[in-house]
């Protein structure tokens, strides 16, 4: 039986909303769409259930809640950085939100937008309940090995890459010899990428890191990684990718994995007990 009241999905670029939506129906949800215009967002086939809404209109997309009869959101899909430095227009509503925000990082505007609906009765759900299939446990993921040096680099970079995201800085870093070569910021993902394999392509042996806070809020912005990561690692020459167990999802799991082992790239999933169990057997994904 599907919850109470009806769900929406405030919905960006990327192949999460579309996840979600697949899997709010199969639950027997009648979702919906908002989809924020300013991302890279497409509804495809679900045009009839999307309403296109303006990130910077809030008022409206508040109006547009009340309407539909909304009372679940879930956050999905990404947003470019960059937006709050662009010449865009906010509603009164939007720079009320603002304005009681201690600064404009990602994760203030995130809290007073989810209380602003809180406020009204809709509640913001944990990204977690219609994407657990994208969440892996702990172990290596591909065949290789690591070496002792490898190991160290894994716990180094894991342990900084937690610390910038509770600065709410990012939440990446590529490490090499246990120093710090890259720190993910507005530039995002790819970038960070691309300059850590820069000064580390010659070596070849860069460790990209990624987590989320040591207490993440799991209703947004939890860690996400997909092919295209590994694409971007493949084209710098950085060799090795660790995410954290059960907090970071996974778009297309066995593709992942396929790709990653193809091209001789390592991939573990880092949980509780750290580097000391990757040297086991090699994971396979849990069977649906």
């Amino acid at each position: 039986m599907a919850p109470k009241g009806r769900l929406a999905i405030i919905a960006g670029g990327g192949e999460l909303p579309h996840i979600g939506m697949k899997e709010a129906l199969a639950a027997g949800e009648d979702p919906l769409f908002l989809g924020l215009i300013e991302s890279d967002f497409s509804p495809r086939e679900h045009s009839a259930r999307t309403i296109p809404v303006h990130i910077t209109q809030i008022g409206k997309i508040l109006k547009t809640i009340q309407k539909e009869k909304i009372t679940r959101i879930l956050m999905l899909g990404k947003v470019r950085k960059d937006l709050l430095f662009q010449k865009l227009k906010f509603d009164l509503k939007a720079l009320a939100i603002l304005a009681r925000t201690i600064n404009r990082n990602d994760y203030p505007i995130f809290l007073a937008i989810a209380d602003e609906f809180e406020a009204m009765g809709v509640k913001v759900i944990s990204q977690k309940i219609y994407l657990q299939s994208l969440l892996l446990p702990e172990g290596r993921y591909t065949p290789k090995k690591f070496n002792t040096q490898e190991l160290k680099d894994i716990d180094f970079g894991m342990f900084y890459a937690e610390k910038m995201a509770d600065l709410d800085i990012g939440q990446m870093v590529v490490v090499c010899d246990e120093s710090v070569i890259a720190v993910e910021a507005v530039e995002g993902t790819d970038e960070t990428i691309k300059r850590g394999g820069a000064y580390t392509k010659k070596k070849g042996d860069a460790v990209v890191c990624k987590s989320p806070k040591a207490k993440q809020d799991n209703r947004f912005d939890l860690p996400t990684i997909g092919i295209h990561t590994f694409q971007v690692m493949l084209e710098s020459g950085c060799k090795t990718l660790c995410i954290r167990e059960g907090e970071t999802l996974v778009v297309d799991p066995k593709a992942v994995i396929e790709f990653a082992t193809k091209h001789k790239l390592n991939f573990c999933v880092v949980g509780k007990n750290g580097s000391k169990v990757l040297n086991g057997n090699q994971k396979k994904i849990p069977s649906t």
